[in-house]
């Protein structure tokens, strides 16, 4: 039985199953109005002030479900309604301070923003600049720091806060990672979905529908096996499911022979895999764009694997990503994008019960393909391959997340860099704990490892020799 990690994801699911339940019978349309009161029936609110409050934020990601706000650029969007629990002030004064004869928070700060009042200090909020030296001068740790969870895992200071109070996304700096999405403890933050346009083409008998799952999914379902999710897909309409994982090994291939190519020049590369650590390469360093592989991700080597055997074929890449959804718009290659939560909500809103299944096969991809999804998944499966070839002297910096990342990148861009190959993560774990997975528990490695060892092909090359007829553009 599904479990929810958080009562967030709870509520986002219950307007995902009731958009997903009215768009197969075909009468979302009609329906639309209706739901804000059918998930929240009161006359008793459960999260916020009133029902008629809740109604308005379900109204707003009854939008998101169905696609958004059309004029909005960016695949995240900030639940105005849902936006208002967050503390504005950033550092205020606890009951923590003792009065102090020094004053060292008043002496601190550069533009007088604080004075004794009755013996404790006091912040004036129209002046303060939000350096937070006062807090790291307080003897007693008296001064809270409450910046907005948006705010404080966005990488690319891409949040701000408006006149009202409001979340605000800069859209060109925003590299969809998904952090604001995950972290928002209110559910302000949603990504858009396409889970009726994915719908639509289920219902179409003409449409050739394939999922493409990656090698996550292999964490997600706790309380299923994954070929009962791979059966669960077929019995939602499905053609078939492939694993991207088959497409990290044909990726694999490529990276491994574009490394050589550059180390030969005695230049370091990157990888290309995570979309939202190449925009962060766009955005922070864009003089380093050449060090930057150019090999396609395994969502797009997947897809062009899928419509080489099939020419008629649609494809749906279901993972744990959100940058992904922005990654599908810059090519033709991939039809739609799914995250797991959407996934888990599609079946639930078919009475799927993924545990009465039999399970079907799922053996596309090797060993190395499937541990693309953690953190060092992807430079060892690089260096695995030329290993298998003969080439042992490969340096690799394996960055867990942007803060590493941009680490590795700094110094790659002032020559410091000892390493060939950077593997570049923007999710601080890899995949597996990207923020639209349905849990980030400590099982999920295990899982994975456990996925990854079952594999029937034990490299790369094995898995894809099959395929090797295929002839698959790989830039």
């Amino acid at each position: 039985m599904r479990k929810y990690e958080n009562q967030v994801q709870m509520v986002k699911s219950e307007v995902l199953k009731m958009v997903a339940r009215y768009a197969f019978e075909g009468t979302l349309e009609s329906k639309l109005p209706e739901i804000p009161v059918l998930v929240n029936p009161g006359p008793e609110a459960r999260f916020r002030c009133c029902v008629y409050h809740e109604r308005a934020v379900t109204a707003e990601r009854v939008k998101l479900a169905i696609g958004g706000n059309p004029y909005v650029p960016n695949v995240i969007e900030v639940i105005e309604p849902a936006c208002d629990k967050c503390p504005v002030d950033r550092y205020y004064v606890t009951e923590a301070c003792r009065g102090c004869l020094a004053h060292r928070c008043q002496g601190s700060c550069p533009v007088g923003a604080i004075s004794i009042e009755n013996g404790k200090a006091h912040i004036d909020q129209e002046k303060c600049v939000e350096c937070g030296r006062c807090k790291e001068s307080c003897p007693y740790n008296a001064i809270a720091d409450v910046m907005r969870p948006c705010r404080r895992d966005c990488p690319t200071d891409a949040i701000k806060i408006d006149h009202r109070k409001k979340a605000v996304i800069d859209h060109d700096k925003c590299i969809s990672c998904g952090s604001c999405v995950y972290q928002c403890p209110f559910g302000a933050i949603q990504d858009k979905s396409e889970i009726t346009e994915v719908i639509r083409s289920l219902n179409d008998a003409d449409i050739n529908l394939y999922a493409m799952v990656a090698p996550a999914v292999s964490t997600q379902f706790e309380y299923a096996s994954l070929g009962q999710v791979v059966q669960g897909l077929k019995l939602l309409g499905f053609k078939d499911v492939v694993e991207v994982a088959l497409g990290a090994d044909i990726v694999t291939l490529h990276e491994a022979e574009e490394l050589l190519e550059m180390k030969n020049l005695g230049k370091t590369m990157t990888s290309s895999c995570c979309p939202s650590f190449v925009m962060y390469v766009e955005q922070q360093y864009p003089e380093l764009l050449p060090h930057v592989s150019k090999t396609i991700s395994p969502m797009i080597a997947t897809a062009r694997l899928i419509k080489a055997t099939d020419p008629t074929a649609k494809v749906v890449f279901v993972g744990p990503c959100i940058a992904k959804k922005k990654e599908k718009n810059k090519t033709a290659d991939t039809d739609f994008v799914l995250t797991f939560e959407e996934l888990a909500a599609l079946i639930d809103s078919r009475d799927i019960d993924l545990e009465t299944l039999e399970g079907a096969p799922l053996d596309n991809a090797s060993y190395y393909g499937r541990k693309f999804a953690a953190s060092g998944g992807v430079s060892g499966a690089v260096v695995g391959h030329l290993k298998e070839k003969g080439v042992s002297d490969v340096n690799v910096e394996a960055c867990d997340g942007i803060a590493a990342c941009d680490k590795a990148l700094k110094l790659l861009k002032f020559g410091r860099l000892k390493a060939d190959f950077i593997e570049g993560m923007a999710c601080k774990g890899g995949c597996i704990k990207g923020p639209v997975t349905m849990h980030h528990g400590p099982k999920d490695l295990k899982a994975l490892d456990r996925y990854a060892g079952e594999a029937k092909e034990k490299t790369s090359n094995s898995a894809v020799q099959v395929f090797e007829n295929l002839k698959i553009e790989m830039l």
